[in-house]
């Protein structure tokens, strides 16, 4: 509707719309620390962190499912917020997304990392009334390193051997798991890879080289895990890949057939390594089409 407005002699036209409300409002709590740890060699603590995309409040009891992003990075160089504007449309399709921060290979080594993560899963589980997340909805989801502790984590439910820390008294279960691009063996990763010039951030990760610690390798690789009570799994890996090959996704995928698991790989013929392509919407339709399967 058009209205006509005499100011100080001249007629001035203003516009006045009604705007219906079709979607909730986002807003970015950032860098909440979620635990405490040990900090350069053993000397005093240092602080990590997570971010949550969340919903403003709906004035109702409405509990969102939680997307857990682990990123990338060789273990060794992350940066738990780089990502967060990629991963909104998860947020405008009715998730809270949670950036992860975890330590470093250059500060500690496996499963260091893995205790990080399942830390974060309980303090989210804990507070999941402040965040208004459904605690029985926890997606793990990750790049490259970020997406071997995906993997870790969802086939590592009842295990109480990587929860360390704090909310003890809670779950670190989760219930779906979709890494992208995952490192699986670390010492076939090592050996697979079309570079060598990687090949210091496996060493970094176990503490010592893959072929020389096999047990280290053992407890570092997601085969070793995988049972039919596994969550269910969406992969997704690119077929150009130099750095991951895209073999350590397939076998992963065949290991949790042949256990019975509920798993989905895709390929993207054209993606290399951390591709763009992996942030398009055809793919976040895949992922939320799987995740509408199996969290309803």
């Amino acid at each position: 509707m058009r209205y006509h407005e005499s100011i100080g002699g001249v007629f001035l036209l203003k516009k006045v719309i009604n705007v219906a409300v079709e979607r909730d409002g986002l807003w970015l709590d950032s860098d909440i620390v979620y635990a405490q740890v040990p900090g350069w060699l053993g000397n005093a603590t240092r602080n990590l962190r997570l971010s949550v995309i969340r919903h403003f409040a709906t004035g109702d009891d409405t509990k969102f499912p939680v997307i857990f992003w682990f990123a990338g990075g060789g273990w060794m160089d992350t940066d738990h917020n780089i990502h967060l504007p990629n991963l909104v449309d998860f947020a405008r399709a009715g998730y809270l997304v949670v950036g992860v921060e975890y330590r470093d290979s250059n500060k500690v080594n496996f499963p260091g990392q893995l205790e990080d993560a399942k830390a974060a899963i309980r303090y989210m589980r804990a507070n999941a009334a402040k965040f208004q997340a459904d605690p029985d909805r926890f997606v793990v989801m990750g790049e490259s390193a970020g997406g071997h502790l995906a993997s870790m984590l969802g086939l590592t439910n009842g295990m109480t051997e990587f929860d360390v820390g704090d909310h003890l008294d809670v779950s670190s279960d989760v219930q779906v798991a979709v890494p992208w691009y995952g490192v699986v063996d670390p010492l076939t990763a090592k050996q697979g890879s079309a570079t060598d010039a990687f090949d210091f951030v496996y060493r970094n990760l176990l503490g010592a080289e893959p072929e020389d610690a096999p047990e280290l390798d053992a407890k570092a690789n997601p085969l070793t895990y995988v049972s039919k009570k596994s969550v269910p799994f969406l992969i997704l890996h690119g077929q150009q890949d130099q750095v991951v090959p895209v073999k350590d996704s397939e076998v992963l995928y065949e290991a949790l057939n042949q256990a019975g698991v509920d798993a989905d790989l895709y390929e993207l013929e054209t993606a290399g390594h951390m591709d763009v392509q992996f942030m398009q919407p055809a793919v976040f339709k895949l992922i939320l089409e799987f995740l509408k399967k199996h969290l309803n």
